[in-house]
């Protein structure tokens, strides 16, 4: 959680610089007495001013610990000089200018050597303190990229979807998963519309979002990373997987397609289930059920379980039955597939076709 955002930021900067440059100004005319020499001491207040905040900027790429081990190397190089050479200095030096001025200069160099024997020291105990990685964690390498942990970024319409939750389950998406807090965000908007069947696929995929989560096998993490500069959660999502090296897994469409031009890569569900489907050649047998009828004449329409249209000759009056039928031909469309079929004469159909067409031949 940030405690001051960038405008606040900015005017504290100010007003640093500000009043140091003011001290600077009063110091100078209160010793030297003089208009002019007032404005040198203005210019020098000004330039620490100034040293103080560009040192506070470079150090918001530094880490906490670098700055502490160089905090705590500093004040024990100024503490150890201090010691040993207070009494000296008072002994020989005082009431010097250049015994002043020497003194200065030894707590600089003394200072200078505690805080880069201080950032060493924090370097060595890094590297030997890092941690085994478990496997989930292990980096992996990319042609062309830099290390990276194996990061799977949920977007939106993959957890309204559902299906994400059953791959999980089943092993097949290894490494973690990271939902941004944008898609959080977008989820909570959707499950809080004033739309019926956006409020209920919002809500759903919190649900799914929570079964993920309390499912001791997956591994799940939640980022706070945003981008404000970016207003679309689309490109939110392709910054941050660019950013982390990640996959992203989405069943959006536009969103699969410019992510691949930005040579990001993406998991979609879709391309998985298509993939799942079984293969089936002419002469085999399935167990159709008869959903409703079709457009030609004396045609019944079935489904699959992945949604593939299963067209079944003579069985337009079958409807509700569940039959025995036989692959006659398969159609790859753009749309998916189209099977094509016909009853199996040969194998004893179930007792409900036997009932259906029994009342047919009554009426």
């Amino acid at each position: 959680m940030k405690i001051f955002n960038k405008k606040s930021i900015f005017f504290i900067r100010i007003m640093l610089v500000s009043i140091s440059a003011v001290l600077g100004f009063l110091i100078g005319k209160e010793y030297w007495h003089n208009e002019l020499l007032s404005y040198v001491g203005l210019l020098f207040g000004f330039t620490i001013g100034f040293i103080v905040v560009s040192v506070e900027k470079n150090m918001e790429s530094i880490s906490t610990k670098k700055v502490l081990s160089g905090g705590i190397g500093l004040f024990i190089g100024l503490f150890i000089i201090n010691y040993i050479t207070h009494g000296l200095f008072k002994l020989f030096f005082t009431g010097s200018d250049l015994g002043y001025i020497t003194y200065a200069f030894v707590n600089f160099v003394a200072g200078y050597l505690g805080l880069i024997i201080g950032l060493r020291v924090s370097d060595d105990f890094g590297a030997l303190s890092v941690r085994q990685p478990n496997l989930n964690e292990m980096p992996v390498k990319t042609s062309g990229a830099e290390e990276c942990f194996n990061y799977k970024i949920i977007d939106t319409s993959s957890l309204i979807d559902g299906r994400i939750l059953d791959v999980a389950k089943t092993g097949f998406i290894d490494g973690i998963f990271v939902l941004p807090s944008f898609v959080l965000n977008e989820l909570q908007h959707i499950a809080d519309s004033q739309d019926p069947l956006k409020r209920v696929k919002g809500r759903r995929g919190l649900d799914i979002l929570k079964e993920l989560r309390e499912d001791k096998n997956i591994s799940i993490e939640f980022t706070d990373a945003d981008y404000p500069n970016i207003k679309e959660v689309d490109a939110k999502l392709i910054a941050f997987a660019k950013e982390k090296n990640g996959k992203i897994i989405t069943n959006d469409f536009n969103l699969n397609k410019v992510a691949q031009v930005r040579n990001i890569s993406v998991l979609n569900i879709n391309d998985l289930v298509r993939a799942l489907r079984p293969i089936l050649l002419p002469g085999e047998i399935m167990t159709a059920l008869i959903a409703k009828e079709g457009r030609e004449k004396n045609q019944g329409i079935a489904y699959m379980d992945d949604g593939t249209m299963v067209v079944v000759e003579d069985a337009m009056k079958l409807v509700g039955s569940e039959l025995n039928v036989v692959v006659t031909s398969v159609l790859q469309t753009s749309s998916g597939r189209i099977i094509f079929a016909k009853i199996n004469s040969d194998k004893e159909q179930p007792a409900s076709h036997l009932r259906i067409a029994a009342n047919q031949a009554a009426n």
